[in-house]
Formats: structure tokens, sequence, C-alpha cells
């Protein structure tokens, strides 16, 4: 007999997987229920099929949407716990610096008086997962191992779209259930280092 949806997201509270998500109720039970869909898809609905081919693959690829989707939430959440949490993190990891144009000078395309402001960046901004995962790197927030598996779930996410698909990146069984050890690798990283 199936399991439902429900039962999975029970046991996944079971192990206490996103407990560590103390002050976003709202992050923690999405993520409870998407990490229980993933289960969900999989032992019921991959590992027991004897669906065709081309059925199979799209299953797969649902997959890897819903735990980039999960991963990026928690690279998100993780990143930005670290720096809100002390002034100076926030002004190390968000404050840059920019050009403000202050005025044209006369008979130039591109030369102009400028001065060198200090700005805060909102961290909040529409910010994309590769962005975010480049970012992370270049501030040293999340160690280069844990960034490269979370950069492969990334490039397995994005197969969904239509573009790649045509080109003929096929994702495969085994590259799913390596993912499963990434994942389980990548939350360990975020709850030990938050």
């Amino acid at each position: 007999m199936k399991k439902g949806l429900n039962e999975y997201v029970e046991a996944n509270k079971k192990e206490l997987k996103f407990e560590y998500i103390k002050w976003d109720i709202k992050l923690k039970d999405t993520l409870y229920q998407f990490s229980a869909y993933v289960s969900l898809l999989y032992y019921e609905e991959i590992e027991k099929s004897d669906d065709d081919d081309e059925l199979m693959e799209m299953k797969i690829h649902t997959a890897f949407v819903y735990l980039g989707s999960i991963v990026e939430a928690l690279l998100y959440y993780f990143v930005e716990k670290k720096i809100w949490d002390s002034e100076k993190s926030r002004r190390k990891y968000l404050e840059i610096e920019e050009y403000k144009k202050l005025q044209n000078i006369a008979k130039t395309d591109n030369l102009y008086i400028c001065e060198l402001v200090k700005k805060e960046i909102n961290f909040n901004d529409s910010i994309n997962f590769n962005a975010l995962i480049n970012w992370a790197k270049y501030k040293k927030i999340v160690n280069e191992e844990i960034l490269l598996k979370i950069n492969d779930l990334r490039k397995y996410r994005n197969s969904v779209h239509i573009n790649v698909y045509k080109s003929g990146w096929i994702i495969v069984f085994d590259k799913l259930e390596k993912a499963f050890i990434d994942t389980k690798e990548i939350f360990d990283y975020i709850e030990e280092n938050l």
C-alpha cells in the first residue's frame, strides 16, 4: 500500500530534519512538505515504477526541481542567518562600494565626476540561486566542497528547462541517488555550522 504525503512529513519530523530552523516556521513547514514530496516521489513513484523511460525521466526531473528548491532555501537561510546576527558581519558581507555619478564632464561620452559611496546591498532583492552560490563562495561563508555539491544540484534543477531538455542532457536514476547523498551532506553542513 502506498504511503501518503503526510506519512512522509511525519517521518521527516521524527528525524528532526529541519528543527534547527527556529525563527521561520513557514520555511520549516515548507521544507518538511517539499522533502516529504521528494521522498514520496522517490520511494512510491520512481523506485517501484515500471513506467516507460520518458515518464521516469520526467519524475526524476521533478525530484531534482524539489531537491534544488530545498537546498536553495536552506542556503539562503544559512547565509542570511550567518550575516544577520551581527552588525560586523552585515557590514562585512553586505556593504559594497560603488561610484555614484555626480556630474558629466563636458564634451565627453564616458567621463564623469563621481564619488565613491558605501551602501548595503539588500540581500532579499531577487538574488538567484547561482548568484547566491557565487556570493557565498566569494565571501567564504560556505566551504568549497559543499558549494560544489550545491552547484551540481542547481544544475540538475535547471535541467528541467525545455532548452536544456532539448539538448539531450538526460538525468539518470544513479545521479538522483548521488544527489540524495549530497543533499544529506549539505543538510548536515548547514545544521552543524549555524
